[in-house]
């Protein structure tokens, strides 16, 4: 990931120039709209993506669409990248990244590798939060060539996906090993010994 988003490791076929540009020249940071407790439902559709690295409730109504990034504004988790797939609400303590000029996918991925970088922009100590004058400067570095960027976006994707699969294999494996425990050390099943 690391040699792929510098341009230390390039791809084949590619060759053109990379530049650095700061994160206003690439996006646009808008700030969510906070939505009070009480508007959020239990069985709502769209998920509420404020400070947090889960969603924070449900509600009926969206306010952006799918397939936006989001940085976590304020709170523990400020500084969190995530790529909402879906429709959601964009809360008071969080920034969608509007009007990308890089390739989506590509950008996703370049912020989640600097996600501890953007960390380290957080001030406050009780509240902590990320101001967006310092977000809007961070120097992201990139491709020109559209299809380089894509191209890199597919390979950091086509492992984020295999990452994914192995830890839901580990996940399953855990339980078996619970439960299997659960039944060995109660005396439920035996072990036979030839």
């Amino acid at each position: 990931m690391e040699q792929l988003l510098t341009g230390k490791k390039r791809l084949p076929g590619f060759s053109e120039e990379w530049k650095i540009l700061p994160f206003k020249k690439i996006a646009q940071l808008t700030k969510g709209s906070q939505l009070n407790r009480l508007d959020c439902v239990s069985n709502g559709i769209f998920p509420v993506i404020n400070g947090g690295i889960t969603p924070s409730g449900y509600t009926n109504e969206a306010n952006r669409a799918a397939g936006t990034i989001t940085i976590s504004e304020g709170g523990n988790s400020c500084g969190y990248v995530d790529y909402q797939r879906e429709k959601f609400w964009c809360g008071g303590h969080c920034y969608s990244v509007e009007r990308p000029t890089l390739f989506i996918d590509f950008l996703y991925q370049t912020l989640k590798f600097l996600q501890p970088k953007i960390m380290r922009l957080r001030v406050g100590s009780g509240l902590p939060n990320i101001q967006k004058k310092a977000l809007e400067t961070l120097p992201l570095y990139h491709p020109i060539a559209t299809n380089e960027q894509k191209a890199i976006a597919a390979v950091l994707t086509t492992a984020d996906e295999e990452i994914a699969a192995i830890e839901s294999d580990l996940s399953r494996l855990r339980q078996e090993k619970k439960a299997l425990m659960q039944q060995l050390l109660t005396g439920k099943r035996r072990v036979k010994v030839d």
